[in-house]
């Protein structure tokens, strides 16, 4: 009996390598990624998601809201071990892509009453990104664009709303929960340009990962892919952005 009770002990630890490890997770300070309820404790989007995965793979954790632009070097340098976020130079150098979560779509909208057609239009003008963001190549790459890094959708939002940015530019679902955070109703926004497509990304750093918790990680993220969990909790907080459509 002592023998099959060690087989059965070792046979659980080959089973679940997630349970022998703590995880700190870094997310996105800036709603609906991150942010600290009116409860007063954190939740977000991309907080509610990072936590359910790390649960379902078995693994205890660790949960901060980060500085977007801290969060590059924090996984490259391993003092943080994932992050659900769009690529960066950052990313790709320093971490492995584990699996997507969900792709969102990258907008630009102005002010009240604007409604561009074409990138081109915002030539020497001054549109809002967040701070050291990557969102489409066409925009990115853009130099005739002058680019004003803001904080958070909110700190964009805000100054959309007072026409100090001409234009704003994000995933749909950010940019229009800021709006909403701020207080700035859709019809303060003008129309939106849709500019293409990103993914959210689960980002492991190269230094601490193991094959064996990328694996768990993984498979964690296509149970509740295919359960529709975390679709539910993206769309907990679109349902809750504006009530326009805009952000679905």
């Amino acid at each position: 009996m002592p023998f099959f009770r060690l087989l059965a002990a070792m046979l659980l630890l080959l089973l679940q390598p997630a349970l022998a490890a703590s995880l700190r997770i870094e997310t996105i300070n800036g709603p609906p990624w991150g942010f600290i309820g009116a409860d007063g404790q954190p939740t977000g989007m991309m907080y509610e998601i990072s936590n359910r995965i790390a649960q379902e793979a078995g693994f205890s954790f660790a949960n901060a809201l980060v500085p977007y632009a801290r969060t590059g070097y924090d996984i490259e340098n391993g003092s943080a071990d994932f992050i659900l976020r769009f690529s960066s130079e950052h990313m790709e150098r320093g971490a492995i892509a584990v699996a997507t979560i969900v792709s969102m779509p990258v907008i630009l909208v102005g002010p009240r009453g604007t409604h561009y057609k074409s990138l081109e239009e915002l030539h020497g003008k001054t549109v809002g990104v967040v701070r050291s963001s990557r969102y489409v190549d066409k925009f990115d790459s853009d130099d005739a664009i002058k680019k004003y890094a803001v904080n958070d959708y909110v700190m964009m939002a805000n100054m959309l709303s007072m026409h100090r940015l001409d234009a704003g530019v994000g995933a749909s679902a950010g940019l229009y929960y800021g709006a909403h955070m701020a207080g700035v109703p859709c019809e303060q926004l003008g129309e939106p340009l849709v500019l293409g497509y990103n993914d959210f990304v689960l980002f492991f750093s190269k230094k601490t990962a193991t094959p064996e918790t990328i694996q768990a990680l993984k498979a964690a993220v296509a149970r509740l892919t295919a359960s529709g969990e975390i679709r539910k909790i993206v769309n907990k907080y679109h349902d809750d952005s504006m009530g326009s459509g805009r952000a679905k």
